[in-house]
């Protein structure tokens, strides 16, 4: 068996991590901790959301973090991506000078009327107007829930070969892929992910699991079987959707670079540094500390 040589993690916890955290973090805290993160090696970061701050009122201040951030990670040639839902929050993310931006588009019917308040067809119609019209704008497409929907809806592979068909007429070829409610288990999450591997680069996907049933480092392997080269993680295992119940949060990326360097896989990641940064963000940000590894290396 054949894995990759070297993976790219992308760093989720500024955005997915932080999103559902009760107590507002302080935007200085964001910033300190999202530099600390690049200095750990990471090379790609989720960094926002530019969403409804009523909704979700931990990314009012995404236009002040992005701004903050962007040059420090400029200089150390971090990639810098901002989620966002609709027109708006594409144009917020443009204003603020965000160059990649991760438009997300539920697999799940019922999903994507909670996260999005839109049908499918409808933030499908979205998109494909944005991208269309988005010269200058590196767009991800993401997709929650293609791993099953929380909610019990079907999700079929036509569904999922139509929306990268649209992707790819409007010329988005770059995809996320994600787990959301950490329902899947190793065989569905290889299915899942070949059936991907026949219509897209998969070199352009990146996979994103959350680990609500424990299963999330294991489909992470399963993905290093596959090929994929592109992973995303939360620092301390923090995360979680609010619009999927029970939803745990992302894979640890101190558990994710401990089994690929175990593995001999390179992520350009300082494990130990990586560790003592989660602990002391718990710390600061009072939040329960995840992740095997930080929890093994907590003394």
């Amino acid at each position: 068996m054949s894995f990759p040589k070297r993976v790219r993690i992308q760093e989720c916890c500024p955005r997915d991590g932080w999103q559902n955290h009760s107590d507002f973090i302080p935007t200085e805290t964001k910033i300190k901790y999202i530099k600390k993160m690049i200095d750990c090696g990471i090379k790609m970061m989720e960094v926002t959301s530019f969403v409804n701050p009523k909704v979700m009122p931990q990314m009012t201040d995404a236009k002040e973090v992005y701004r903050d951030v962007k040059d420090y990670a400029s200089s150390r040639d971090v990639t810098l991506t901002a989620l966002a839902l609709n027109k708006r929050g594409v144009e917020d993310a443009e204003a603020a000078g965000v160059r990649t931006v991760e438009f997300v588009l539920s697999a799940s019917e019922e999903h994507n009327l909670r996260n999005s308040r839109c049908t499918v067809e409808e933030s499908l119609n979205t998109f494909k107007e944005l991208a269309s019209h988005s010269e200058g704008l590196d767009v991800i497409l993401c997709l929650p829930c293609v791993f099953g929907s929380p909610f019990g809806d079907e999700i079929s592979l036509e569904r999922l070969r139509k929306i990268i068909d649209v992707a790819r007429s409007v010329g988005v070829e770059s995809f996320g892929l994600a787990d959301t409610a950490g329902i899947s288990a190793p065989d569905h999450t290889r299915e899942i992910l070949r059936f991907f591997a026949n219509y897209a680069d998969i070199s352009k996907i990146s996979v994103h699991f959350h680990d609500t049933y424990g299963m999330g480092i294991a489909n992470a392997y399963v993905a290093l079987e596959e090929g994929f080269t592109c992973l995303d993680s939360s620092l301390a295992a923090m995360g979680g959707c609010p619009f999927s119940p029970g939803a745990k949060g992302n894979i640890s990326t101190e558990d994710l670079v401990y089994m690929c360097e175990a593995m001999g896989i390179e992520t350009g990641c300082d494990l130990p540094a990586l560790a003592q940064t989660a602990k002391s963000m718990c710390n600061d940000i009072h939040a329960d500390l995840g992740g095997s590894f930080s929890l093994a290396c907590r003394d």
